[in-house]
Protein backbone atom coordinates (compact mmCIF):
# COMPACT_ATOMS: atom_id res chain seq x y z
CA UNK A 1 0.00 0.00 0.00
CA UNK A 2 1.45 3.29 -0.98
CA UNK A 3 2.41 5.37 2.53
CA UNK A 4 0.13 8.29 1.19
CA UNK A 5 -2.87 6.63 1.18
CA UNK A 6 -5.95 7.66 2.70
CA UNK A 7 -3.70 10.57 3.40
CA UNK A 8 -4.94 14.35 2.94
CA UNK A 9 -2.60 16.48 0.64
CA UNK A 10 -1.85 18.60 3.75
CA UNK A 11 0.23 15.23 5.04
CA UNK A 12 2.48 14.61 1.72
CA UNK A 13 5.38 16.76 2.75
CA UNK A 14 6.29 15.19 5.78
CA UNK A 15 5.47 11.36 4.66
CA UNK A 16 7.93 12.54 1.56
CA UNK A 17 10.63 13.48 4.28
CA UNK A 18 9.86 10.85 6.49
CA UNK A 19 10.54 7.94 3.05
CA UNK A 20 13.47 10.23 2.09
CA UNK A 21 15.16 10.30 5.95
CA UNK A 22 14.78 6.63 5.95
CA UNK A 23 16.15 5.82 2.64
CA UNK A 24 19.68 4.01 2.52
CA UNK A 25 21.96 6.63 0.47
CA UNK A 26 21.71 10.46 1.50
CA UNK A 27 21.12 13.27 -0.61
CA UNK A 28 24.95 14.33 -0.81
CA UNK A 29 25.71 10.23 -1.76
CA UNK A 30 23.56 10.59 -4.94
CA UNK A 31 24.21 13.82 -5.92
CA UNK A 32 28.25 12.46 -5.47
CA UNK A 33 27.41 8.88 -7.78
CA UNK A 34 24.64 11.00 -10.34
CA UNK A 35 28.19 13.46 -10.98
CA UNK A 36 30.49 10.63 -11.76
CA UNK A 37 28.02 9.13 -13.69
CA UNK A 38 26.87 11.81 -15.86
CA UNK A 39 31.07 12.55 -16.37
CA UNK A 40 31.31 8.86 -17.50
CA UNK A 41 28.77 9.20 -20.34
CA UNK A 42 30.63 11.95 -21.67
CA UNK A 43 34.22 10.47 -21.22
CA UNK A 44 32.56 7.06 -22.99
CA UNK A 45 34.21 5.91 -26.56
CA UNK A 46 33.36 4.07 -28.77
CA UNK A 47 35.68 1.70 -30.45
CA UNK A 48 38.43 2.94 -28.98
CA UNK A 49 38.78 5.78 -31.34
CA UNK A 50 35.37 8.17 -31.02
CA UNK A 51 34.21 10.44 -28.26
CA UNK A 52 30.60 9.75 -27.47
CA UNK A 53 30.39 14.07 -27.40
CA UNK A 54 30.98 13.72 -31.24
CA UNK A 55 27.82 11.95 -31.51
CA UNK A 56 24.02 13.47 -31.82
CA UNK A 57 22.87 11.31 -29.34
CA UNK A 58 18.95 10.90 -28.28
CA UNK A 59 18.27 12.00 -25.08
CA UNK A 60 16.28 8.72 -24.34
CA UNK A 61 19.85 6.67 -25.18
CA UNK A 62 21.89 9.31 -22.76
CA UNK A 63 19.60 8.41 -19.73
CA UNK A 64 20.08 4.83 -20.20
CA UNK A 65 23.23 5.05 -20.34
CA UNK A 66 23.40 7.72 -17.36
CA UNK A 67 20.86 5.18 -15.46
CA UNK A 68 23.23 2.09 -16.32
CA UNK A 69 26.51 3.58 -15.28
CA UNK A 70 24.56 5.43 -11.79
CA UNK A 71 23.70 1.63 -11.18
CA UNK A 72 27.25 0.36 -11.74
CA UNK A 73 28.69 3.26 -9.85
CA UNK A 74 26.19 2.26 -6.38
CA UNK A 75 27.25 -1.79 -6.88
CA UNK A 76 31.36 -0.64 -7.09
CA UNK A 77 30.72 1.78 -3.83
CA UNK A 78 28.38 -1.24 -2.06
CA UNK A 79 28.82 -4.55 -3.68
CA UNK A 80 26.90 -5.96 -0.38
CA UNK A 81 23.88 -3.48 -0.64
CA UNK A 82 23.11 -2.53 -3.90
CA UNK A 83 23.04 -3.85 -7.44
CA UNK A 84 21.49 -2.81 -10.94
CA UNK A 85 18.86 -4.70 -12.59
CA UNK A 86 19.51 -8.15 -13.61
CA UNK A 87 15.67 -9.35 -14.06
CA UNK A 88 12.83 -8.47 -15.38
CA UNK A 89 10.84 -7.72 -12.47
CA UNK A 90 13.70 -5.45 -10.87
CA UNK A 91 13.85 -2.02 -10.52
CA UNK A 92 16.53 -0.36 -12.00
CA UNK A 93 18.51 -0.07 -8.44
CA UNK A 94 18.23 -2.93 -6.75
CA UNK A 95 18.61 -3.14 -2.49
CA UNK A 96 19.63 -6.41 -1.45
CA UNK A 97 18.80 -6.20 2.19
CA UNK A 98 14.91 -5.00 1.65
CA UNK A 99 13.16 -4.23 -1.63
CA UNK A 100 11.29 -2.00 0.00
CA UNK A 101 14.11 0.50 -1.19
CA UNK A 102 14.60 -0.92 -4.48
CA UNK A 103 14.59 2.10 -6.77
CA UNK A 104 14.01 3.36 -10.43
CA UNK A 105 15.55 6.14 -12.00
CA UNK A 106 13.57 8.44 -14.41
CA UNK A 107 15.31 10.76 -17.04
CA UNK A 108 14.24 13.30 -19.54
CA UNK A 109 16.32 15.73 -21.87
CA UNK A 110 13.93 18.09 -22.70
CA UNK A 111 14.25 21.66 -21.98
CA UNK A 112 12.06 22.09 -18.48
CA UNK A 113 11.44 19.99 -15.38
CA UNK A 114 8.56 17.36 -16.32
CA UNK A 115 9.05 13.87 -16.32
CA UNK A 116 7.82 11.26 -18.87
CA UNK A 117 6.63 7.86 -18.36
CA UNK A 118 5.99 5.44 -21.27
CA UNK A 119 3.04 6.11 -23.09
CA UNK A 120 0.85 3.22 -22.02
CA UNK A 121 1.99 4.46 -18.27
CA UNK A 122 -1.15 3.49 -15.99
CA UNK A 123 -3.09 1.93 -18.82
CA UNK A 124 -5.06 -0.62 -17.62
CA UNK A 125 -4.12 -2.92 -20.13
CA UNK A 126 -0.46 -2.98 -19.26
CA UNK A 127 -0.66 -2.86 -15.70
CA UNK A 128 -2.09 -6.73 -15.56
CA UNK A 129 0.35 -7.56 -17.48
CA UNK A 130 3.18 -6.01 -16.37
CA UNK A 131 5.31 -7.26 -13.81
CA UNK A 132 7.59 -4.44 -12.54
CA UNK A 133 6.23 -2.66 -9.84
CA UNK A 134 5.87 1.23 -11.17
CA UNK A 135 5.59 2.21 -7.75
CA UNK A 136 7.89 3.16 -4.93
CA UNK A 137 11.16 5.08 -4.47
CA UNK A 138 12.47 6.99 -7.55
CA UNK A 139 15.37 8.89 -8.60
CA UNK A 140 15.20 11.24 -11.58
CA UNK A 141 17.37 13.75 -13.33
CA UNK A 142 16.20 16.32 -15.99
CA UNK A 143 19.47 17.20 -18.19
CA UNK A 144 19.25 19.63 -21.48
CA UNK A 145 21.97 18.34 -24.09
CA UNK A 146 25.51 17.76 -21.58
CA UNK A 147 24.37 19.91 -18.26
CA UNK A 148 22.52 18.17 -15.57
CA UNK A 149 19.95 20.46 -14.53
CA UNK A 150 17.68 19.05 -11.93
CA UNK A 151 18.55 15.92 -9.52
CA UNK A 152 15.82 14.65 -7.34
CA UNK A 153 14.99 11.90 -5.00
CA UNK A 154 11.41 10.68 -4.03
CA UNK A 155 8.01 8.38 -4.13
CA UNK A 156 5.89 7.78 -7.00
CA UNK A 157 2.94 5.96 -7.05
CA UNK A 158 1.46 4.47 -10.53
CA UNK A 159 -1.54 5.97 -10.09
CA UNK A 160 0.63 9.12 -9.96
CA UNK A 161 1.22 9.24 -14.09
CA UNK A 162 -1.71 10.52 -16.22
CA UNK A 163 -2.35 7.50 -17.90
CA UNK A 164 -3.22 8.16 -22.00
CA UNK A 165 -6.62 6.78 -23.38
CA UNK A 166 -4.90 5.60 -26.42
CA UNK A 167 -1.68 3.62 -27.37
CA UNK A 168 -0.71 6.24 -30.29
CA UNK A 169 -0.74 8.86 -27.38
CA UNK A 170 2.18 10.58 -26.03
CA UNK A 171 3.88 10.17 -23.28
CA UNK A 172 2.56 9.55 -19.50
CA UNK A 173 2.96 12.70 -17.41
CA UNK A 174 3.07 12.99 -13.67
CA UNK A 175 0.37 15.22 -11.57
CA UNK A 176 1.94 18.15 -10.87
CA UNK A 177 1.30 17.34 -6.87
CA UNK A 178 3.70 14.82 -7.32
CA UNK A 179 6.76 17.46 -7.89
CA UNK A 180 5.52 19.57 -5.44
CA UNK A 181 4.78 17.32 -2.50
CA UNK A 182 6.56 14.02 -3.27
CA UNK A 183 9.83 14.71 -4.78
CA UNK A 184 12.73 16.28 -3.33
CA UNK A 185 15.15 18.76 -5.53
CA UNK A 186 18.76 17.62 -4.50
CA UNK A 187 20.99 20.86 -4.69
CA UNK A 188 24.27 20.95 -6.11
CA UNK A 189 27.16 23.21 -8.10
CA UNK A 190 25.32 21.54 -10.98
CA UNK A 191 22.63 23.93 -10.81
CA UNK A 192 24.69 26.92 -11.96
CA UNK A 193 24.69 25.81 -15.34
CA UNK A 194 21.41 25.22 -16.22
CA UNK A 195 20.25 26.98 -19.39
CA UNK A 196 18.14 30.26 -18.34
CA UNK A 197 15.59 29.75 -21.04
CA UNK A 198 14.48 27.05 -18.11
CA UNK A 199 13.44 29.92 -15.45
CA UNK A 200 9.80 30.08 -15.31
CA UNK A 201 8.52 33.22 -17.06
CA UNK A 202 11.23 33.26 -19.53
CA UNK A 203 9.93 34.05 -23.27
CA UNK A 204 11.71 34.37 -26.72
CA UNK A 205 11.96 38.40 -25.73
CA UNK A 206 13.31 37.85 -22.07
CA UNK A 207 15.87 35.36 -23.64
CA UNK A 208 17.17 37.66 -26.31
CA UNK A 209 17.80 40.65 -24.05
CA UNK A 210 20.01 37.84 -21.35
CA UNK A 211 21.77 36.65 -23.92
CA UNK A 212 22.66 40.13 -25.67
CA UNK A 213 24.01 40.76 -21.84
CA UNK A 214 25.59 37.29 -22.44
CA UNK A 215 23.93 36.01 -19.50
CA UNK A 216 23.57 32.23 -20.72
CA UNK A 217 23.40 29.98 -17.44
CA UNK A 218 22.02 30.66 -13.87
CA UNK A 219 25.35 31.50 -12.65
CA UNK A 220 25.88 34.11 -15.26
CA UNK A 221 22.38 35.58 -14.49
CA UNK A 222 23.26 35.31 -10.44
CA UNK A 223 26.61 37.08 -11.15
CA UNK A 224 25.14 39.97 -13.03
CA UNK A 225 25.85 43.39 -11.76
CA UNK A 226 24.61 45.41 -14.76
CA UNK A 227 21.80 48.15 -14.35
CA UNK A 228 18.59 46.57 -16.82
CA UNK A 229 15.84 46.91 -14.53
CA UNK A 230 13.62 43.52 -16.18
CA UNK A 231 17.01 41.51 -16.01
CA UNK A 232 17.66 42.57 -11.91
CA UNK A 233 13.99 41.86 -10.81
CA UNK A 234 14.52 38.38 -12.76
CA UNK A 235 17.46 37.72 -11.11
CA UNK A 236 16.49 39.03 -7.37
CA UNK A 237 12.69 37.13 -7.74
CA UNK A 238 14.92 33.80 -8.55
CA UNK A 239 17.90 33.97 -6.31
CA UNK A 240 17.60 31.30 -4.23
CA UNK A 241 17.02 29.02 -7.28
CA UNK A 242 19.94 30.28 -9.21
CA UNK A 243 22.43 27.38 -7.92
Amino acid sequence: MSPYANQPMSNWPNITQNLIDSYPLKQSEILEIAIIAWQQVWDTVIGNQISLQEFDLPATIVGYFFQKLFANELERKYPKQWRGELNKNDKDLVYIENSHFSTEMKTSGQMGYCLYGNRSYNQRVDRSLDTKDKSGFYITLNFYHKRMTCLRIGWIDQDDWIPQSSQTGQAATLKPEVYQYKMQVIGGSYIKETPVAMLKGVGSTTLSLLEENKIFTFYDLKSYNGDNKKIIKLRDNNYENLG
